[in-house]
Order: structure tokens, then C-alpha cells, then sequence
């Protein structure tokens, strides 16, 4: 106790030696505390990285394969179907047969003009040759005619060219005697003289003058005659062309033809309308059904080609470094079926999906290894990436 100073009552000093006491242990208590909790910190900061280091990423893919699909050619309906969903065919097989009623009403009138058509052209054919046979019989006629008026002028032509030579002969005989110098040859030439007077010599002169001149008048009538027969063979030439002409023939036979291709090509579309497989593959979900009308180019079916299937993956295009072509990677399919792929393509351009602020890139995978086990189209998978 101090001198001077008044006596504590014993309560209050017995309080107050117990919160000194208390006061001494409470300090070491609270740092030990926060050491603790700084302690325990670090360790969750480092034990998440570890984690994080060892957690290994997986991507959503989904099964696909090659495909066909198989669309309407024409606005038609859905006549039948031939195959069922999941069913395989091979290439040229028929899926499903439209129907369409356009395409029909005009096909049968075509038929029917086509038979008409035929029908006419074997009349006009019929009636140009007939037509063809008179006009033969009379040209061969004109020609027989022709012959037989030439026959006769050459048969009188010849008669005075012979009759001409004749009177020649006799005169140049004539010219010769008279023109001799000797007694005797004069003597000859007087009585020759006495008997061929010159009025009988001219009337020789114009005898054969008349017969050269009726020669030349018949060569020149069988010539004609010749030219007559010439040209009525031409006409008898062009005779089968102009009657098939004027019978019509070529008219119906061009409006034939032209019926003939409008016919080839209402035929082909409607094989067009036994829609085929292209190739071999595996029949997917009909999006129509037996009945139904489909517009032309309306995606009706698609074939899916199992045996060499591929994955689609969607990486978000901000973790898009890690993937490489040729890279290997894990799949985990559905019931825990495990398969390996590796990275064939990835895409160039980067795909906004609605109601998503990041974009995604599309990475394709192609199997490695074991074969895949089977699994409808579309199946989502797990994709992660070998270390």
C-alpha cells in the first residue's frame, strides 16, 4: 500500500486482480488465432490451385456421320414409302415414290396427243403414196410418150441424113466428070451434060439442100424430146418430198416429234419422282409422312453413312489454343464406353450461338483405335484432351 493514499475497499481490489489477470492471458490467445487462420487460408489458396492444375476440361461433341438427304424434286405428295427408319440401303435403291397430279394430267394428255398424232401421219403417209403412184403413172406415161415421138423423129432424121449423103454423092460424081480436060472426058462430059440438064442439077442441089435441112429439124425435135424425159425424171425425183409436203406429212411428222420430247421430258420427271438413294447408307427420321405434300426441294429424309462416323465438337473460341490438327483426344460416350479420336479439321470461323455472349468454334474428330461403339446420330459425348 502507498503512504498517503486512502485503502482500496477489499471488493474492488479483488475485481480488479481478476481483469488484470484475465487481461495477461486473453493477448497470446488472439495471435495465436490469427496465425492459425492465416495458416489455414494459404492452405485452401494452394490446395484449389492443385486442384485446378490436376482437373482435366471435357467438351460437349456430338456423333455424326456422312450424309444424304433427300429432297422433294417436285411440289407433290407423298405417295409411299418404301423403307423404314434405321433400315440400310444400298446405292439406287428406291426411298419413297411421290405423287403429283399436275405432273400426271399433263403426262396422260401428251399420251393421248401422241397416239392422235400418229394416227394422222399414217393417213397423210397413206395418202402420199397414193397421190405418188398416180403422179408416177402419169409422168412414165409423158416419158413413154416422150420416147416414143423421139424413137420416131430420130428414125426420120436418119432417113435424111442418108437421103442428103445420097445427093451428095450424085453431085460431087457430077462435078467431077464435067471438070475433066481430056477428048474423051469432054466427050462423057457432053452426054452427061445432055442427060442432066441444069434445071435437073439445081432440083439435085435442092433435094439434098431440103434433106440436110429436114436432118437438122429432127436432130433438133429428139433433142427436145431428150430434155422432156430429162426433166420429168427431175420432177419424178422431187416428187415424194413435195406430195409428202402437200399431204401434210412433214407438219405432223415435226408436231410429232416435237410431242415426242415434251413426252421424254414429263417421263423424266416423273422418275424423278422415285426418289433413290445416292449412296449406301442408313435411313434417318422421315420429317413427312405417307400423304403428306411437300414442296419442291423440301428436305424429306437423310442417309447417314455408319461405317465412318465423326464427332463435332464445341470449344468455347477462348480455349481454342489448346486443339491442334492431329492432336489426340478421349471420348467418353454414354454408359461409360470409352474410344479414342484425333483432330482432323478445325473450323475458320467462329459460330455466336443465341442467348450465349461467348462464341464457340467447331472442331471435328475423327476415330483412332478401337471402333466406336454404336450409337443413334446426334448422341452428345465427352471430348477431352491427352496429355
Amino acid at each position: 500500500m502507498i503512504v498517503g493514499q486512502p485503502e482500496m475497499p477489499s471488493e474492488l481490489l479483488d475485481d480488479y486482480q481478476v481483469q488484470d489477470h484475465l487481461h495477461e492471458h486473453h493477448s497470446p490467445f488472439g495471435v495465436r488465432a490469427v496465425a492459425i487462420l492465416f495458416i489455414a487460408l494459404t492452405g485452401g489458396i494452394l490446395c484449389a490451385q492443385w486442384v485446378r492444375g490436376v482437373r482435366v476440361e471435357s467438351y460437349v461433341g456430338s456423333l455424326q456421320a456422312p450424309k444424304t438427304i433427300i429432297t422433294a424434286k417436285n411440289d407433290a405428295i407423298i405417295q409411299e414409302v418404301h423403307v423404314q427408319e434405321g433400315q440400310t440401303v444400298a446405292s439406287g435403291e428406291t426411298i419413297l415414290t411421290l405423287y403429283d397430279r399436275s405432273l400426271e394430267k399433263n403426262w396422260k394428255s401428251k399420251q393421248q396427243e401422241l397416239v392422235m398424232l400418229e394416227s394422222e401421219l399414217e393417213q397423210s403417209k397413206a395418202k402420199s403414196e397414193v397421190e405418188l403412184a398416180l403422179r408416177n403413172k402419169e409422168i412414165e406415161s409423158e416419158v413413154f410418150n416422150a420416147k416414143l415421138k423421139s424413137s420416131q423423129y430420130l428414125k426420120e432424121k436418119y432417113i435424111h441424113q442418108i437421103t442428103n449423103l445420097a445427093w451428095q454423092d450424085f453431085l460431087q460424081d457430077y462435078d467431077s466428070l464435067s471438070s475433066n480436060g481430056s477428048a474423051e472426058d469432054v466427050f462423057r462430059s457432053l452426054v452427061y451434060e445432055s442427060r442432066l440438064p441444069d434445071e435437073n442439077r439445081i432440083t439435085a442441089m435442092l433435094r439434098q439442100e431440103s434433106a440436110r435441112n429436114s436432118a437438122e429439124v429432127f436432130a433438133a425435135r429428139v433433142k427436145l424430146c431428150e430434155d422432156q424425159m430429162e426433166e420429168l425424171k427431175a420432177i419424178q425425183r422431187k416428187l415424194p418430198a413435195q406430195i409428202r409436203v402437200a399431204m401434210g406429212v412433214e407438219v405432223i411428222k415435226n408436231r410429232l416429234d416435237r410431242v415426242k420430247q415434251e413426252l421424254k421430258q414429263l417421263e423424266s420427271q416423273r422418275d424423278a419422282l422415285q426418289l433413290k438413294a445416292g449412296r449406301y447408307g442408313t435411313v434417318g427420321i422421315f420429317a413427312n409422312e405417307k400423304g403428306d405434300p411437300v414442296k419442291k426441294g423440301t428436305p424429306i429424309v437423310e442417309l447417314f453413312d455408319k461405317e465412318h462416323p465423326f464427332l463435332v465438337v464445341e470449344v468455347p473460341s477462348r480455349k481454342i489454343s489448346l486443339f491442334d490438327e492431329g492432336k489426340a483426344v478421349k471420348i467418353m460416350f454414354s454408359g461409360n464406353a470409352k474410344g479414342k479420336g484425333t483432330i482432323q479439321r478445325i473450323s475458320e470461323q467462329a459460330i455466336h450461338k443465341p442467348g450465349s455472349t461467348e462464341s464457340v468454334i467447331l472442331v471435328y474428330v475423327e476415330p483412332a483405335g478401337p471402333l466406336w461403339p454404336e450409337f443413334p446420330m446426334g448422341t452428345t459425348v465427352d471430348v477431352t484432351l491427352e496429355k
